[in-house]
This record gives structure tokens, sequence and C-alpha cells, in this order.
């Protein structure tokens, strides 16, 4: 099956966020800064349950991101959190990500995103051990 962005099973990890009322905009539906911090959320879960966290001195550092909004999400809801790996290089990756709110496909987004050393203040490769677990998403 080709990958499509609007497809559930299109995405091999999920996570869950909640609509808070401070999400909403004077129109009465979440603003844009919250969608944003709904795919943080999904991007630091699926980052997180690959081990790409060594504490304070390695992470990941998010140096792209593009989001389209496709339909309007509102309060109260309880949103689907979509990721899919779609690319690995030598120290960055590249994710798909959708929100769902219920079956409908509210927004999708690619981001990139980049193994970072705070202490070196540069890129940093893969392991072998963190590469064999994210190639397991691919």
């Amino acid at each position: 099956m080709a990958f499509d962005p609007i497809i559930q099973g299109s995405y091999r990890f999920w996570a869950t966020e909640h609509v808070r009322f401070a999400d909403l905009d004077r129109l009465g539906h979440v603003n844009n800064k919250a969608y944003t911090i709904y795919y943080e959320t999904a991007r630091v879960n699926f980052m997180a349950a690959c081990n790409l966290s060594d504490g304070l001195h390695a992470g990941m550092a998010l140096v792209r991101l593009e989001l389209d909004y496709r339909k309007e999400i509102r309060y109260p809801a309880t949103l689907k959190l979509g990721v899919k790996l779609c690319r690995v290089g030598n120290s960055s990756l590249t994710l798909a990500c959708a929100i769902f709110d219920g079956d409908v496909c509210s927004s999708t987004s690619m981001a990139i995103a980049v193994r970072f050393d705070s202490q070196a203040r540069a890129s940093k490769p893969f392991t072998p051990a963190e590469r064999k677990v994210l190639e397991s998403y691919l």
C-alpha cells in the first residue's frame, strides 16, 4: 500500500492529545499554534519510544516543519496523532505526521529532525543501536 497521509492505516506509531479550552481562538476552533504543540507531542513520544534522548546532552532538534490544515478541530476532542518514519539519514530523520479527530484527518505535517549533541553544538550520527530501532519503523 502506498503512503497516503490522510489514511490512518498509513501510520505505525500513535500518540493521543486532548484539545484544551486554551487551544481555541476567537472563532471557537483550535488555533494554529496548538497544532504545532500536538505535532510536538507526536514527535517527542515517537523519539522517546526510539530511545533518542540522552538526558540533557543529546536529543533531536527540529530543523523543518511543514503543516497543512485540512479540517477544523473544535473543543472538546480527543485526538489521535499518527507518526510515520519516512527516511533515516546519517544524523537526521524525516517524519510524516497526522492529526485525526475521530476518523477524520484534520491536519498533516512533514518534519525533519537532526540528532543533536548539545555539548558539541553540532549534529551527531545515529548509533548502530539507534539506527536499528529506527529502521524497524520504516
